[in-house]
């Protein structure tokens, strides 16, 4: 299976969808046809790309409507993504900003991360989007825009100054719907996506552009803080990050002890002493969220094993197996096994 078939975003994306087909008055059953999901993986931290695709498709054919990633984009809600507004919320101007974003970009999505190009004047940030049929590729591009552009306002008040903005695909039939909400020039038939704005303030202070919002994103901190600090045992604390952390691939024992304010050394000499090591952690980490998903009604065992941050399938297989004592088919098969028999008592 290509690769690109199983890149996986957050899926804080579908929320927007979601509310606009209740506002359409369209059954969930209609928009899942084809997508391999159901309620339960709609509302988990990672989708498939490729099963996103299928639901903007859906979405776009029912309520004849070709701008579906600009609605989803137009609602999206920051304080969805809490660790992610966590590490925003640390961010003292917005070139840590744009730093941040881009080094835990795998929080949303994991494709490749955007670049960032910072001259005197004008910061352009080209992001890739993965292949697809042609209306969900403008609708991903567009859901991306207008997110980047939303989270500049939000958090950068005055002090964000859009200039352009290019997509790869075409001009659509609804460009000037485009053209006022970003109300910049916009150009099309790119050789990639990019949105590009003014370098001027760049260092200044984030928090005292858009108090509001920064408190929204304190209030997460906060709140994530809490959980992390009633916690007595390092490896507590280890595993309550990594249990926040979409992508389990990503979750090196660099990043999290970074997020500790701690050192891989010290990180690792604390956890010894506590009887474990890191990888252990990670391990029944991504073991617990596979059960999880295993205890559902239709599960796609290699979506799943790449979700988990495994290589291939049967690395999955043996290391469930390893840890359970049971293969992921047979203890999703038990579990379907069990519910039909609390279903008919």
């Amino acid at each position: 299976m290509p690769i690109s078939q199983q890149q996986t975003m957050t899926a804080s994306a579908v929320r927007p969808l979601l509310r606009f087909i209740e506002q359409h008055d369209i059954p969930l059953n209609d928009i899942l046809q084809g997508s391999m999901l159901n309620e339960q993986k709609l509302n988990s931290e990672r989708l498939a790309i490729k099963s996103y695709d299928q639901l903007l498709v859906n979405i776009s054919r029912l309520t004849q409507r070709e701008d579906i990633g600009f609605i989803a984009g137009q609602g999206l809600e920051l304080q969805s993504f809490s660790l992610l507004g966590f590490l925003l919320s640390t961010c003292e101007t917005g070139r840590d900003a744009l730093v941040t974003m881009r080094r835990y970009y795998m929080l949303l999505s994991d494709t490749p991360a955007p670049e960032i190009f910072i001259t005197k004047n004008e910061i352009k940030v080209l992001y890739h989007i993965s292949p697809g049929c042609d209306l969900a590729m403008r609708a991903r591009s567009e859901l991306i825009a207008t997110g980047i552009h939303s989270l500049g306002k939000a958090i950068g008040g005055k002090i964000y100054q859009p200039l352009r903005i290019g997509f790869k695909h075409s001009k659509p039939n609804y460009h000037a719907q485009l053209e006022a909400f970003f109300n910049v020039e916009i150009v099309y038939n790119q050789a990639e996506c990019w949105i590009s704005f003014a370098a001027d303030h760049v260092d200044q202070p984030l928090q005292y552009s858009n108090p509001s919002l920064y408190q929204v994103l304190q209030n997460q901190a906060e709140n994530l803080l809490a959980g992390y600090q009633n916690l007595d045992s390092i490896s507590a604390k280890v595993r309550h990050v990594l249990q926040q952390w979409p992508n389990q691939s990503a979750a090196n024992k660099e990043a999290v002890a970074e997020l500790l304010n701690t050192s891989p050394r010290t990180l690792t000499r604390r956890l010894q002493e506590e009887g474990t090591q890191f990888s252990h952690l990670l391990r029944d980490v991504r073991m617990e969220k596979a059960q999880a998903q295993l205890e559902s009604h239709q599960v796609d065992m290699q979506e799943l094993a790449h979700n988990l941050g495994f290589a291939d399938r049967r690395g999955f297989e043996r290391a469930f197996k390893q840890w359970s004592g049971r293969t992921p088919s047979a203890y999703h098969k038990n579990w379907r096994i069990e519910s039909r028999e609390i279903e008919h008592a």
